[in-house]
């Protein structure tokens, strides 16, 4: 065998290390995101897990029925059409409205999530020179419980879809900013950039939020720029910056898609690139120095700032995206250490985030002594991206591919300084040398060494704290997200109901909480466009008096046809007055003097655990006759038999000139007071709101 023979097997194991080894980490991502799946997959239904990927279904769905090709409804054309056109494509051989959607709907964040990992291996890999980091980075995105959660099997929102967009933006800048010389794979990647950003901006009215580190991060990369001799990198950034901004803006006027607010950012960011570039060329013409081209970079961005403000459009959007942070009503919209501090840090960004930390002023340091702008791009990502998730722990997620970054880079270098492997190609000085035990790196090629027993079962330890706790949290908040049983057999009985006795929507409708109105809706009439009803009244509802039951049956007639209650933690605080307590805890029974009991809401199904009970708004009957001498009201009873439950129905009516009047909610045969009168109440006479009278 010839020596070149020889160097080319040894290249070729080299590859086949690599390659096996980054399997391997993408098949972590996948493992670490399959918790949910027995929760996801329950006999002929795909049960999506929480609340909004039920939203995404039921668009995907919408998006089929004329055709084979999406015609997104108009629900998706602003917002985030790339998305919902991409879930539709991808359903279109299953058929609108079958198992193939919920299918499709499931597995995308999983595929999003392999994508966004492979993007972040090439990232780190082409920022660090070193395989090893790239590999530590992917591993440490696939165990972040913020990414993780976010991408698990059935948690379908638009996130999953933005980390691809995002991690494919970094790599392409990074790729561009770190060669030198301008070839076929040069133009490819800002090709790729040019995808990136136009895929980005068309994927979620937020776009301009995710796109705006570039403006930072190619001012200070330009800064490096200017002290190196050679061709000028930022070019091919700012002719892929331009390339997306025509590409979104064509779609944009040909499709109708997003918002022009947001294609306008982008096109304002394509702008300023090229500015950028216009005034480095400048600066390089005069011999000027950095200093120069950080004074020019601060009048563009007065420029900049003066556009902005004279954009309607942009205004506009400014102003509904402060609101938009003030707003704390739900979980997501608090800061990832609002309830417990640092520790709630850890738990959502995981062991990442601990390694990341300090590397952040190395990565500066790095970038501005060794003229590799590349850190300067990560970094300001990791800061922006950290300040958002303070406010908002939804930003968490995007915050997790670049605290994996420097993460990877951090995990290497603190297993170097355990003597496990060779030290991060950054921080490796040129006499540096290591004993073959130690791990070989990705520095010199493709090279990934297998180190002796003993550094192998340490380092095996030291992942493993990186990986475990990530992961073991990512499952336990996945577990809180999937849909409980109780609500799933709600779901299954009402839609089973609604298919047997062929009701329309929106006679149909459920109203729930909120939070999982979606779930309910998508199942029993598939509409789950919008859970706004619940949110304004299913909590006013429940917490208003009993005795004002009448008005809301007539806010409810014609619009809601189930309301499902479901346990709460009393803890003394919710009254037994109130339409909560009365339906949930007694079926809509007079058990207490102050409440006469509720006579237009009518259980009809409860959870064999109780958690969940299901009632129908009804016009129920009206039952009149003479009351008893001396008495102030008239209690009326009946036995009641649904599915889950057997129950007495009492109800009490008020005595007025000698007479008592009440509307009972269910069928059967009532006692009358004490004594041994009944009355026979039928279902007819419940469901049409008929009048029955007791003669004594």
């Amino acid at each position: 065998m010839s020596e070149t023979d020889g160097r080319d097997s040894v290249d070729h194991r080299r590859r086949i290390r690599v390659r096996t080894a980054l399997v391997l980490a993408l098949l972590l991502v996948v493992l670490v995101r399959l918790p949910t799946i027995q929760a996801v997959f329950r006999d002929d239904w795909v049960v999506l897990v929480s609340n909004d990927p039920y939203m995404y279904r039921y668009l995907a769905d919408q998006a089929l029925l004329d055709g084979p090709l999406p015609s997104l409804p108009d629900r998706a054309v602003q917002g985030e059409p790339l998305l919902v056109a991409t879930l539709a494509v991808a359903t279109w051989p299953f058929g609108a409205g079958t198992w193939g959607s919920g299918f499709v709907v499931a597995w995308y964040p999983v595929v999003a999530a392999v994508a966004t990992a492979a993007f972040v291996y090439g990232a780190a890999t082409r920022l660090t020179d070193d395989v090893r980091v790239g590999l530590a980075s992917a591993g440490l995105l696939a165990v972040t419980p913020a990414h993780a959660y976010r991408t698990a099997l059935g948690v379908a929102d638009h996130h999953a879809f933005d980390f691809v967009w995002l991690a494919l933006t970094a790599l392409a800048v990074i790729e561009l900013l770190t060669r030198g010389e301008r070839d076929r794979r040069t133009w490819l990647a800002a090709a790729a950039l040019a995808v990136a950003v136009a895929g980005q901006s068309l994927s979620w009215e937020a776009a301009p939020l995710l796109l705006f580190p570039l403006v930072p991060g190619l001012a200070l990369a330009a800064l490096v720029e200017i002290r190196r001799p050679g061709p000028e990198r930022l070019v091919p950034v700012a002719a892929g910056l331009v390339g997306g901004a025509a590409l979104a803006h064509l779609v944009h006027v040909l499709l109708g898609w997003q918002y022009a607010a947001v294609v306008y950012a982008l096109d304002l960011l394509a702008l300023g690139s090229v500015g950028l570039v216009a005034i480095v060329v400048a600066v390089r013409r005069l011999d000027g120095s950095w200093m120069w081209l950080l004074a020019a970079e601060a009048g563009l961005g007065v420029a900049a700032a003066v556009a902005v403000r004279s954009t309607r459009p942009l205004v506009t959007e400014l102003q509904s995206g402060v609101a938009f942070f003030s707003s704390t009503q739900a979980a997501e919209l608090t800061g990832v250490g609002a309830n417990y501090g640092a520790v709630g840090v850890l738990v959502l960004l995981g062991f990442a985030s601990v390694l990341a930390a300090p590397m952040l002023p190395l990565a500066v340091t790095w970038g501005w002594r060794r003229l590799e702008p590349s850190w300067f791009v990560v970094g300001v990502y990791t800061v922006h991206f950290g300040v958002l998730a303070a406010l908002q722990r939804r930003f968490a997620g995007e915050l997790a591919p670049f605290a994996a970054i420097l993460g990877g880079v951090g995990f290497v270098m603190l297993a170097s300084w355990f003597d496990l492997v060779r030290a991060p190609a950054p921080r490796r000085t040129e006499g540096d040398t290591v004993s073959p035990a130690v791990a070989a790196d990705g520095g010199d090629g493709a090279d990934l060494a297998v180190p002796d027993r003993t550094r192998v079962a340490l380092l095996g330890g030291l992942a493993g704290v990186a990986v475990g706790a990530g992961g073991l949290y990512s499952a336990l908040i996945d577990r809180r997200l999937v849909i409980d049983d109780a609500t799933y057999e709600a779901a299954r009985w009402i839609a089973g109901y609604v298919d047997d006795h062929d009701v329309a929507y929106p006679e149909s409708y459920v109203l729930s909480k909120w939070g999982r109105n979606r779930v309910y809706n998508y199942f029993v009439n598939g509409e789950a466009a919008s859970y706004g009803y619940a949110r304004r009244h299913y909590e006013d509802f429940l917490f208003s008096n009993a005795n004002t039951e009448a008005d809301w049956y007539a806010e409810f007639d014609g619009r809601v046809g189930f309301v499902v209650t479901r346990d709460l933690p009393h803890l003394g605080l919710i009254a037994s007055s109130t339409v909560q307590s009365t339906l949930h805890d007694r079926f809509g029974s007079a058990e207490i003097r102050s409440i006469s009991g509720v006579g237009h809401f009518r259980a009809v199904f409860a959870t064999d655990d109780g958690a969940r009970k299901v009632f129908r708004p009804v016009p129920g009957a009206t039952v009149r006759g003479p009351a008893p001498t001396g008495e102030d009201d008239v209690r009326l009873a009946t036995e009641v038999s649904i599915p889950g439950a057997d129950f007495e129905y009492v109800r009490r009516a008020p005595v007025t000139d000698g007479t008592f009047e009440a509307t009972v909610a269910y069928p059967g045969t009532y006692r009358i007071g004490g004594g041994e009168e009944s009355v026979e109440i039928t279902e007819r006479m419940v469901s049409s709101g008929e009048r029955a009278t007791v003669e004594r």
